[in-house]
């Protein structure tokens, strides 16, 4: 299916520069790629460029219908979704595993440019130090740039010390927190 394309690196360097010309957008570092590698092999692509190239939106729209949410909201945001598949897997999972609404899901996973580590993170704190539903932690992993790295202080810091898990939740948010008092500092 896929094939290989060669192209002699001077008229490659002439496309990029008519593609350019032509007042198109063309990254830097694709720009780049293509000038310096003279050839271009779309067969390494493979399973990640075939994947891609077809979203999953089905899979999307009917796993977040089926948790509960409206068919008009799935159908926006599996729209708007750069990768429909991986917003669909963190609504129907919050929803599933940690009885949070799927709407509540739904307005912090499609924020999230990490989806899947948000509702991992979720699901972690959840099952580790939870006995009943909480918004604020979904809400946290899904404000944290990275999430998976977030949900481990939480669970590592309760775990290690009496602290309680909303005060555990805080102090990994918070960006300028260095624990400076633990010696040695070197």
């Amino acid at each position: 299916m896929f094939t290989t394309l060669e192209l002699p690196v001077t008229r490659l360097t002439a496309s990029v520069k008519n593609h350019l010309r032509r007042g198109s957008r063309l990254s830097a570092g694709a720009a780049f790629g293509a000038v310096s590698l003279g050839t271009v092999g779309l067969s390494a692509l493979g399973a990640t460029a075939a994947a891609a190239a077809n979203p999953d939106y089905f899979g999307c729209a009917t796993g977040m219908t089926n948790s509960g949410i409206s068919e008009t909201a799935a159908i926006a945001a599996c729209a708007a979704a750069r990768y429909p598949e991986e917003l669909g897997a963190c609504v129907v999972d919050v929803n599933e595993f940690t009885g949070l609404t799927a709407d509540n899901a739904l307005l912090v996973c499609q924020r999230s440019r990490r989806p899947i580590e948000v509702a991992n993170c979720t699901i972690d704190i959840h099952t580790s130090l939870l006995d009943s539903p909480s918004t604020k932690v979904l809400e946290n992993c899904g404000r944290s740039l990275l999430p998976a790295r977030y949900g481990t202080c939480v669970i590592d810091l309760v775990d290690a010390t009496e602290v309680a898990v909303d005060e555990a939740l805080t102090q990994c948010i918070r960006t300028g927190y260095r624990p400076w008092r633990i010696q040695p500092r070197l």
